[in-house]
């Protein structure tokens, strides 16, 4: 079964372990993308974003977390 996210560069990291979950009210996206509404730092070094666009609709940004 499809779906409409499957060629997000997100998807990749769909089974690697998640180790922190974030509330972008209380700790700010790290990337540069401005509507992250939640994110998550996993366990291989990355962040991926839910950033709701109100113009372009959802994305799923990645972004490598410095230092790991």
């Amino acid at each position: 079964m499809g779906c409409e996210y499957d060629n997000s560069r997100a998807r990749k990291f769909a089974d690697v372990k998640v180790v922190k979950e974030h509330d972008a009210r209380d700790k700010v996206w790290p990337g540069s993308h401005k509507n992250v509404t939640y994110w998550y730092e996993l366990e291989n070094g990355y962040a991926v974003g839910f950033n709701e666009n109100p113009a372009i609709g959802w994305s799923f940004p990645v972004i490598k977390m410095k230092g790991k």
